[in-house]
This record gives C-alpha cells, structure tokens and sequence, in this order.
C-alpha cells in the first residue's frame, strides 16, 4: 500500500468573527433585507376559479382547450412571469402585462395528447408571479383513447 502523507491533505480553515467581518455580514444582511422590504411592498394575491380541469376521455392527436380564470385579489399589480408545463404536449397562453387590482385574467392552456400518450394523463402547468407563494401549481387531466382510424 502506498504511504499516506498526512502533511499535504487541506484542512478547512474556521472563520472567527472579528470587527470587519461581523460589520460586512451586517452589511450583507441589512441589504438582502431592504431588497425583501421592497420585493414585499410589490407582492400580490392571486385567486383562481379552479386549479384542476378534467377533460374527460378524449382521443388522441387533436387539440383541447380550457381557460383557467382567475382574479387579482391583491393590492398591488398583478405580474405573471412565467407560466411552465410539464410537457411539450401543453402550451399555455397569457397576458403578460401588469393585472390590475381586482381584475380578471385568464390562462389559456391547448393540451394534443400525442398517439403514445394514452390512458390516464396527467400534466401540469405552474403559474410564477409576484404572489406569496410564488408558484401556483395548476392541473389538467384526460383519459386519452387512440386516434380513430379513418
């Protein structure tokens, strides 16, 4: 077995707290919490009229849609960022303008079941924006029967 030189390993080097370094984490510290003040003072609410919608059965290869509505509940303009599926197969559409206090919006979501997508199908769509939390996690459900064959 090759000898094991002890001397040349790195050993982790502990901080001790001394005036200059407690003063810059102070720093550090009272900046990120500005920074959370002001993200706080932009924060909205975010209400939807339903976060499931069931398609039912359907077949494969073809385009559904469904609007998923909601309100801007909260004092303070509404900012959606982004809005993510869990598959190529969804593709959401959006405002993506400031909402209003108090206004209505809607998402509009086209789910095409591919032809290997069959059975039960689950997918999701997840909503960013200025609201605590910030994710809204939406759903979209189908039983998917193979194209019909012409």
């Amino acid at each position: 077995f090759p000898s094991h030189d002890r001397s040349q390993e790195k050993h982790a080097s502990s901080i001790v707290a001394n005036e200059d370094n407690t003063r810059d984490l102070k720093k550090t510290l009272t900046s990120v919490d500005k920074e959370e003040q002001e993200r706080q003072k932009s924060i909205s609410e975010i209400e939807f009229e339903r976060l499931v919608h069931d398609y039912g059965k359907i077949v494969a290869d073809a385009d559904y849609n469904t609007t998923f509505e909601f309100t801007n509940t909260g004092k303070k303009p509404l900012l959606i960022y982004d809005v993510k599926t869990s598959c190529g197969c969804t593709v959401p559409t959006w405002n993506k303008n400031p909402i209003p206090a108090g206004a209505k919006e809607r998402i509009q979501v086209t789910f095409h079941p591919k032809a290997h997508q069959l059975g039960e199908e689950v997918k999701t769509v997840t909503v960013l924006s200025n609201t605590n939390p910030g994710m809204t996690v939406l759903q979209i459900k189908a039983e998917v029967s193979p194209p019909k064959i012409k």
